[in-house]
């Protein structure tokens, strides 16, 4: 028990480093600050930023900055897209585009994670997504860490917006469960992860990801059905030709289209095999993605079907199913679960402990 908090302690205390603003590949920006410098120059506050041939380019400045570090209500635009963040926020040069770094306190982070994945949820579900969300972060300082940050705004981190207005309900949320963490048998600190609706059955992490993570693949069953039955999307079906399919599997259109050859006790295909071409169920989805569209394939809860050279796809639940249900959890909630009994439901095998500060 000592060692497992000696591991929180220092983790919760720390700001976390975050990536913004990834996906838009900025080469210009808008920037305002309460303070802003270069180096230990002072630069006048709102100004506009864009790559240079060896550094940032500022206006007015004749030798570009290695790093330019804004602080104090600071409003970033890119293009059309307009975000505020708390804390510093650093740019810096990296292959052609601008680098953007979110230094923030946990807490802070938190809430806008909580309002960005769960805005609406009754109270309870935001703070089992609170609790959820602080594990993932905790645990998830190494992610990017060969990159030099330790998270980034994206789905694959979680949701960061900076400061948004709404946030109310999500600040209330990390308040109140402010420092408390899932830790497996009360001493183990593990990923916890989170996904849209499990369509009936969560997935362990060690099954769909290959890493220990925090909660088994439960069940996830009422008397009226799966909890999260209500959630668009629920039951999905997507068609494809099988040559554009094999295509985009980087493979010829010669045998079975899909083969699913293990399953996990949920019913998720963890390898499957696709014109003869054996591979894991990850890789799969992630090529389908990146080919069709994130929401071509919504789960690997999934079988499928060919009529006609027309592959057809139908499945349950959006997401990788591991964790927490966040459809379900909302459902549950507002039958009257509080945030602990959300919890015990998706992650059995976990307590709530408190990271001392």
């Amino acid at each position: 028990m000592v060692l497992a908090f000696a591991l929180v302690v220092p983790l919760a205390a720390a700001p976390l480093e975050v990536r913004v603003l990834e996906r838009e590949k900025p080469v210009a920006l808008r920037l305002s600050a309460e303070r802003v410098r270069c180096g230990a120059r002072a630069l006048s506050s709102p100004l506009e930023l864009s790559v240079g041939r060896d550094g940032v380019t500022v206006p007015g400045q004749v030798e570009p900055c290695a790093l330019v570090v804004a602080e104090g209500r600071v409003v970033v635009g890119v293009g059309a897209l307009e975000r505020r963040y708390p804390g510093t926020l650093s740019v810096s040069l990296e292959g052609g585009l601008l680098r953007l770094i979110n230094t923030v306190d946990v807490e802070t982070y938190l809430a806008s994670v909580v309002h960005a994945e769960l805005s609406g949820a009754p109270p309870s579900a935001l703070e089992a997504q609170a609790i959820v969300s602080r594990t993932f972060a905790l645990t998830g300082r190494h992610r990017h860490e060969r990159a030099g940050y330790h998270l980034c705004d994206l789905t694959h981190c979680q949701w960061y917006r900076g400061l948004e207005d709404g946030q109310a309900a999500a600040e209330a949320a990390v308040a109140k469960t402010k420092g408390q963490v899932l830790m497996v048998g009360g001493i183990a600190l593990k990923p916890a992860f989170f996904h849209a609706s499990c369509g009936g059955h969560t997935s362990a992490s060690a099954d769909v990801f290959r890493e220990a993570g925090a909660g088994p693949g439960v069940k996830d069953g009422t008397k009226k059905g799966p909890a999260c039955r209500d959630a668009p999307d629920f039951e999905w079906s997507w068609q494809v030709d099988r040559v554009e399919l094999a295509r985009a599997l980087n493979t010829k259109p010669e045998g079975d289209a899909f083969v699913p050859l293990s399953r996990d006790r949920g019913g998720r295909v963890l390898e499957v095999s696709a014109f003869g071409k054996r591979m894991d169920g990850g890789a799969f989805a992630s090529r389908i993605g990146h080919a069709f569209g994130w929401q071509a394939l919504k789960s690997l809860l999934v079988t499928a079907e060919e009529v006609e050279a027309t592959v057809t796809f139908k499945g349950r639940g959006v997401g990788h199913g591991v964790g927490f249900c966040q459809h379900g959890a909302k459902a549950l909630a507002a039958e009257g679960f509080d945030a602990k009994k959300l919890l015990a439901r998706y992650f059995p095998d976990c307590q709530v402990r408190q990271a001392e500060e």
